[in-house]
C-alpha cells in the first residue's frame, strides 16, 4: 500500500517541511546560481547548426551543416507550434505548469514522500527547473560524475526557476524550453527532432508525434517500444486513446530511421563553397529558377563529369552554379582547366583595337581550300571567317601580333597566361570573361554575393568587343534570330569546355565522359540559354559609336562581297591579297622532331629556314640570339638538336618580330653536354 494512503495525514507536514528545507536551501546555495540572462539573450545564443544559402530573394536553396556536435535548427515561435505538442508536453512533464510559480510544491512533496519509501526515485522537476538546467549546465547533471543531482544542486534549480519565472513570462519558458530541449541523439529542439523524426515542421506536428516527441524528454534514446508503451500511457491521460496505434507505429519505423539530410539542396556546391559559420544565412546573387533550369540542363547530360556557371551581364552577378549533377559529387565548378582556344577572341579583339587587323583582313591558313601543292604555296581566309571557324593557324599568328599586351590585358581580368596565350581558368572565371565581350568591353569581377558596387575595368575597347561579337553569333537557325556566341573547346574528343552569350547571360560549361558527350554539352548549353530567354527573346548587340558598316568585296574573290563592321578609320571596300610577308616556313609551328635514332651521329642537324626575310634579319632561339637569315632568299640555318621544347623567333634587322614557331625535340637529355655542338652551321 502506498505510504501516503497509509499516513494521509503526514502529507502536508512533509509539503510544509519541503518547502522549509527550500526556503532554507536557498540562504545557503544562493552564491551557486548565475544571473538569470534575458529571454532574447537566451534566443538569440541558440544558433542552429546549420547554415543556409538563400537566392537573391531570401528564396532557400541549400543547407550546409556546420556544427557536427549538435543538431539544431532555426527558432520556432510557440505560436508556431501544434497545439497538440503543447497538450502532450504539459500533460506528460508538468500539469500544474500554469498554475506554480517554478516549484511544483505539491509535486515535489509527493516526490520526496515517494523516494523516502520506494527504492525507484521519481523527479519533481517543473518544466521551469529543466529549462533553468539547460541555461545552466551546472544545475542540469550530478557534480562529479554522480548519476544525479544533489540535494543542493535540486535547491540551485528551484532558486533558478524562481527567479526565471520572477523575469520571464510563462510562454517565454514555455517557448524556450521546447527550443532547447534535447530529444533523441544529438537532436536539440523541436524543430530539429520534428525535421527528423518526422519530416515535419513543428506546425504541421500531429497528435502521435506529439505523444512521441513529449516521451522522449524523459528518455531521448530509449528502445522504440519503450517509447511506443509510454506514448500509448500519455495518450490514455489525455483521454486520446485512439492515437495510441498511430504513435506506435510511428515510434517502430522513424525513430531509429531519422531524416537527417539538408532540407534545401538545390545548390549544394555553392552552399559548400560559400557556407561556413554555423547559424549563418547568406543571401546570394543566385537565382532559384534559374538554378533549377541549369541543374535540370545538367542531369540531361548524363554524365557525372558535368558543370555549369550562368552570370548576369548587366551586375556581373552569378545566377546559377551547378558544381555537378548530384549533390555527393565533387564540385567541378572551382576547378582550374586549359583553355586552349577560348581566348582567340581577345586576341582578335586585341589586334583590332589597336587596328593590326580588321574584320575582312586575310590571314594565311593552310588548310582553308585545299592541302598546299607547293612548300610555299598559301591560302587566304579573311578574319571573320578565321574566328569564327576556329582556324587554329591564324589564331597563332593573331597570338604572335598581340603577344606584347594580350597577357598585359587579361590579367586585368586576375587571369594569367602563358606567353603562347593559353592559360588555366575556372567556370566562374571563363563566364565572366566572356561576360566582358557582351558588355562593351568592361570587365567586372563575378561574384556570389551583392555587395558595394564594383569598378569595371577596360578589357577592350567597345569597338573591337562589339565586331569580335559580332562575328561570333551564330547564324539564324530555320529563318529564327538565335543572336548567341558560342563557342567549344575540345581537347580530347571526350571533354568539352563550352562558353557564350546572349545580350543577357553569359554562360560556362564543362562536361566529360564519352565521344558524345561534346555534342550534348552543346545541346544543354543551347538549352540553358533558351530557357533563360523564355519569357524574352535575345537581341542582338547594337554597335556603339566609332564603329561604321561597309560593302567590302575581295580581289580576287575569295570569299563573297559583303557587308562589314570596322572600327572608324579603318574601313575599306576592297581587300587584297596581302603582300608577300616574311615567315618561318621550317620547322612548322607545334611541330615534333625525333632525334632519337639519329642523336649518335655528330653531323645529324636540324634546319632552320626563313622565307622572303629582310636583308639582316636573324635567329633567336629560347630568346639568344644565333647566326644569320641575311637575304631573301632563305638561306638555311642548321642546328644540333637538344630535348625540350623550344621557341624559334625570326627578327629583323632593328630587332622586330617577324614570326615565331614553337617546336619540340626528342632526343635523349645528355645530348644537352656539348654546347659547341649547338652553335648554328651556315
Amino acid at each position: 500500500m502506498p505510504a501516503t494512503r497509509a499516513f494521509p495525514a503526514l502529507l502536508p507536514l512533509i509539503r510544509r517541511i519541503a518547502a522549509w528545507a527550500l526556503l532554507a536551501g536557498v540562504v545557503t546555495a544562493a552564491h551557486a546560481t548565475q544571473p538569470i540572462p534575458a529571454f532574447a539573450d537566451v534566443k538569440a545564443a541558440a544558433t542552429p547548426s546549420v547554415a543556409v544559402l538563400l537566392a537573391r530573394d531570401g528564396t532557400p536553396l541549400a543547407e550546409r551543416r556546420v556544427d557536427m556536435h549538435v543538431r539544431r535548427l532555426e527558432w520556432v515561435g510557440l505560436h508556431s507550434l501544434s497545439p497538440a505538442l503543447k497538450e502532450a508536453l504539459l500533460a506528460a512533464e508538468d500539469k500544474r505548469f500554469f498554475e506554480h510559480s517554478g516549484v511544483d510544491w505539491r509535486a515535489f512533496a509527493g516526490s520526496l514522500w515517494h523516494n523516502l519509501w520506494y527504492d525507484r526515485k521519481r523527479g519533481a522537476s517543473t518544466l521551469s527547473m529543466q529549462l533553468a538546467g539547460l541555461l545552466d549546465p551546472e544545475l542540469a547533471l550530478g557534480r562529479d560524475g554522480a548519476p544525479r543531482r544533489s540535494l543542493g544542486q535540486k535547491w540551485d534549480q528551484a532558486l533558478a526557476a524562481k527567479a526565471l519565472e520572477a523575469r520571464w513570462t510563462k510562454e517565454q519558458i514555455l517557448e524556450a524550453y521546447l527550443n532547447l530541449a534535447p530529444f533523441r541523439g544529438d537532436l536539440q529542439g523541436v524543430h530539429a527532432a520534428s525535421r527528423a523524426l518526422f519530416g515535419k515542421s513543428p506546425t504541421e506536428i500531429g497528435r502521435p508525434e506529439a505523444l512521441i516527441l513529449a516521451v522522449l524528454l524523459r528518455g531521448p534514446n530509449a528502445h522504440a517500444d519503450h517509447v511506443a508503451q509510454r506514448a500509448c500511457v500519455l495518450a490514455a491521460q489525455i483521454n486520446a486513446p485512439s492515437a495510441c496505434g498511430p504513435a506506435r507505429r510511428i515510434a517502430d519505423s522513424h525513430l531509429d530511421r531519422q531524416q537527417t539530410g539538408p532540407r534545401w539542396e538545390l545548390a549544394p556546391h555553392a552552399a559548400r563553397f560559400m557556407l561556413h559559420q554555423a547559424g549563418e544565412r547568406l543571401v546570394s546573387t543566385l537565382d532559384a529558377d534559374a538554378q533549377r533550369l541549369v541543374l535540370a540542363a545538367v542531369r540531361r547530360i548524363g554524365s557525372g563529369e558535368a558543370a555549369a556557371v550562368v552570370v548576369d551581364n548587366a551586375s556581373g552577378g552569378v545566377i546559377a552554379y551547378v558544381g555537378a549533377p548530384e549533390a555527393a559529387l565533387p564540385d567541378q565548378a572551382v576547378l582550374l582547366r586549359s583553355a586552349g582556344n577560348l581566348l582567340a577572341p581577345f586576341a582578335y579583339g586585341l589586334a583590332l583595337e589597336r587596328r593590326q587587323l580588321t574584320a575582312a583582313s586575310l590571314l594565311e591558313e593552310p588548310l582553308a581550300n585545299h592541302a598546299p601543292t607547293l612548300p610555299d604555296e598559301r591560302f587566304w581566309v579573311s578574319v571573320r571567317r578565321a574566328l569564327a571557324d576556329g582556324y587554329s593557324e591564324p589564331a597563332q599568328t593573331v597570338f604572335r601580333m598581340v603577344a606584347d599586351q594580350l597577357p598585359e590585358r587579361l590579367r586585368l581580368a586576375d587571369l594569367e597566361t602563358t606567353r603562347a596565350g593559353g592559360a588555366d581558368i575556372g567556370l566562374i572565371q571563363l563566364a565572366g570573361l566572356y561576360r566582358s565581350l557582351a558588355s562593351g568591353g568592361l570587365w567586372l569581377p563575378p561574384h556570389l554575393v551583392a555587395g558595394p558596387e564594383r569598378t569595371p575595368r577596360r578589357l577592350l575597347r567597345a569597338e573591337a568587343g562589339f565586331i569580335v561579337g559580332d562575328i561570333l553569333v551564330e547564324p539564324e537557325v530555320d529563318g529564327n534570330p538565335q543572336p548567341f556566341v558560342f563557342r567549344q573547346y575540345v581537347p580530347d574528343g571526350r571533354e568539352a569546355l563550352t562558353v557564350g552569350f546572349s545580350d543577357r547571360y553569359s554562360l560556362a560549361l564543362w562536361a566529360a565522359g564519352t565521344r558524345a558527350t561534346p555534342a550534348q554539352a552543346s545541346a544543354a548549353w543551347h538549352e540553358i540559354l533558351r530557357g533563360l530567354h523564355r519569357n524574352q527573346a535575345p537581341l542582338r548587340p547594337v554597335p556603339p559609336p566609332g564603329v561604321v558598316s561597309t560593302l567590302v568585296a575581295f580581289e580576287p574573290p575569295l570569299e563573297n562581297a559583303r557587308r562589314e563592321w570596322f572600327i572608324r578609320g579603318t574601313e575599306v571596300d576592297r581587300v587584297a591579297l596581302p603582300r608577300s610577308l616574311p615567315r618561318i616556313a621550317q620547322p612548322a609551328n607545334g611541330a615534333l622532331v625525333d632525334a632519337m635514332a639519329l642523336v649518335d651521329d655528330s653531323s645529324f642537324r636540324i634546319g632552320f629556314e626563313a622565307a622572303r626575310a629582310p636583308l639582316g634579319a636573324w635567329w633567336r632561339l629560347n630568346g639568344e640570339r644565333f647566326g644569320d637569315a641575311a637575304g631573301s632568299n632563305g638561306n638555311r640555318s642548321t642546328w644540333r638538336p637538344v630535348a625540350g621544347r623550344h621557341v624559334l623567333d625570326l627578327m629583323s634587322a632593328d630587332g622586330q618580330l617577324l614570326d615565331s614557331v614553337t617546336f619540340a625535340v626528342r632526343a635523349p637529355l645528355e645530348g644537352e653536354s656539348k654546347p659547341a655542338d649547338q652553335q648554328p652551321r651556315q
